[in-house]
């Protein structure tokens, strides 16, 4: 496991006690916890400033679809960016650039080292067409039923193939969950070897 996956951890179980090692009361206990953050409505709201994305609101299809990429939804930008933090914009990793350069062409698109415009620039150099058969194939990617499954291997989760709830607990520990873990690995790697120049 990474460092940042190693204090995310830590910060979502501060007993000290591995779960495989804890009593069911002690997890029980924990799971509780974890509980009272997932019942505050604000911690399951969606945070991504796309509201016209179609996906805006559906976590599992966001989430299926982005690790289909292998991007990273917006939810977890901050968390990302906090972790490329003095490494140059140009350096870092960008969360759209596979989805955006995938699957479909995008004439007239000049996909540049700034993220957070990135997809405003594909909505405004995409003709209607164009963004018909991208969101045609991004709707597939979608219905396809191994896309859409949980992948994480704690099948004893409470939040096990919820979504919304997962993404929720952890982004609220600063974390990421175990599907997309393998990316924020590949961040924290890029970041580290940018330091290390």
């Amino acid at each position: 496991m990474s460092r940042v996956v190693d204090e995310h951890l830590k910060r979502m179980n501060t007993t000290g006690i591995e779960w495989e090692d804890m009593t069911e009361e002690q997890q029980i206990e924990l799971r509780e916890k974890w509980n009272a953050v997932v019942s505050v409505p604000a911690n399951l709201d969606c945070t991504c400033a796309n509201v016209g994305c179609r996906n805006n609101r559906n976590c599992r299809n966001c989430m299926a679809l982005h690790r289909y990429y292998d991007c990273l939804t917006n939810c977890f930008r901050d968390i990302a960016e906090e972790m490329q933090e003095g490494v140059p914009q140009k350096d870092r990793f960008d969360m759209h650039t596979k989805m955006q350069s995938s699957g479909a062409e995008f004439e007239g698109v000049e996909l540049t080292d700034d993220p957070d415009e990135s997809r405003a620039r594909l909505t405004q150099a995409s003709t209607p067409e164009t963004m018909r058969k991208t969101l045609a194939i991004w709707d597939a990617v979608v219905r396809v039923p191994k896309n859409t499954a949980c992948t994480c291997s704690k099948t004893d989760c409470w939040y096990h193939g919820n979504c919304v709830k997962c993404a929720a607990l952890h982004r609220y520990y600063k974390g990421f969950p175990q599907c997309v873990r393998y990316i924020a690995d590949e961040i924290e790697a890029a970041a580290d070897a940018y330091h290390q120049k």
